[in-house]
């Protein structure tokens, strides 16, 4: 790509027409980009797998500071215009098709690269943020670092703290992975088109120890989903019907401490932990 050629002469050249059904609003301000690509990638050592490429607009910064990219894109119509783009750089692979069909955890990438590392990234669909960000965090991530721009309100939501309204499932996920912070923030205004509300960058730093075991996660995984996909329900009822009796259920939590008239919001990162690792041998049995 001609430093004089722009992204909308491009679009113009090849015809490209932007599709509001999967959620396509590109960032094109090469300050921008370059600001948000540099808080994604630490440094020139790390592989990049950047999801929801588009236009290949951060794509571009992405390899200007990455060892090697790999980029997903589902639209493949967008093909022609994107290998322009992105023609100067050899360190990138494109790979076409629904990133939810890949392996979003990043084992199969550690094992070509078992001592890299390793960060997730890109500006996401609004509409699959969140179905991205649990493919990628609640199996075990090989990833070292998560960075996404997210709609704005979500990205609270990834941060909140326990007792606001706004802690549910996906706030306590990323809490748990990973050191959560929100970058930035990026008004409406910066994306072609512009979308209806504003984004912020957020990263991810994954900890490298977690405390749980991987089969006590599972369990997280199940109290978590019943938990905030009724939150108006109190612990005792929503969790009810992971136990035999409620006398099993109010045993349990009288042994870990913990209210089971409080509502999924109102619990500790560290009681959802103990409670947990306390339900696994009454619960486990069913997962398998």
């Amino acid at each position: 790509m001609k430093n004089t050629t722009t992204y909308s002469q491009i679009m113009r050249e090849y015809g490209v027409r932007l599709k509001k059904r999967l959620g396509q609003h590109f960032m094109t301000d090469p300050g921008l980009l370059a600001s948000v690509a540099g808080a994604m990638v630490p440094g020139h050592d790390w592989v990049a797998v950047e999801i929801g490429a588009g236009l290949g607009t951060l794509t571009r910064e992405l390899c200007a500071r990455a060892r090697w990219v790999y980029a997903l894109e589902i639209d493949r119509e967008l093909e022609p215009a994107v290998l322009d783009i992105t023609a100067d750089f050899a360190n990138l692979t494109w790979i076409w098709g629904d990133a939810l069909k890949h392996d979003l955890s990043g084992y199969t990438l550690r094992q070509a690269y078992p001592t890299t590392p390793l960060v997730l990234c890109g500006n996401l669909p609004y509409y699959v943020t969140s179905e991205i960000v649990y493919s990628a965090l609640v199996a075990r991530p090989a990833w070292n670092r998560l960075a996404f721009v997210v709609q704005d309100e979500l990205g609270r939501r990834m941060v909140e703290s326990p007792g606001s309204r706004e802690f549910g499932r996906l706030s306590l996920w990323c809490q748990y992975r990973s050191k959560v912070k929100v970058e930035r923030k990026i008004p409406r205004g910066a994306f072609l088109p512009p979308p209806k509300v504003d984004s912020c960058l957020v990263t991810m730093e994954v900890y490298r120890e977690f405390p749980l075991a991987a089969h006590e996660e599972e369990v997280l995984d199940v109290i978590s989903r019943r938990a905030f996909s009724q939150r108006r329900k109190t612990l005792l009822n929503s969790l009810l019907p992971l136990f035999h009796s409620k006398a099993q259920l109010r045993e349990l939590a009288d042994k870990c401490g913990i209210d089971l008239s409080k509502r999924p919001e109102d619990m500790s990162m560290s009681e959802y932990v103990t409670l947990a690792r306390a339900a696994t041998p009454h619960i486990a049995q069913n997962l398998r």
